[in-house]
């Protein structure tokens, strides 16, 4: 008797949580799109600050800090779609 009660708890339990993992919140979404946006914005920053640095250090103009920022935009790019393709896959 007292199997039978643990096993339906159990199995009661089992159901809640396949019931909960299923179901996202408004701030599980939020927290995704958050990350997103920081894989995006670092390396345009750090591409933005190395390119200002060389800029400094060399002579230059803003060449190097604009190379730097495409450079960023490029693998923020990479970063996000990297990202989001292996979390659709889990």
């Amino acid at each position: 008797m007292e199997n039978r009660k643990l096993s339906r708890e159990i199995e009661k339990s089992a159901q809640q949580l396949k019931k909960s993992r299923g179901e996202k919140s408004f701030w599980q979404y939020a927290s995704l799109l958050g990350v997103g946006g920081w894989l995006f914005v670092l390396p345009i920053l750090g591409g933005a600050y190395l390119g200002k640095f060389l800029d400094a250090k060399l002579q230059g103009g803003t060449s190097w800090t604009m190379t730097g920022i495409l450079l960023g935009i490029a693998l923020g790019i990479y970063n996000v779609w990297y990202f989001y393709s292996k979390r659709s896959k889990q």
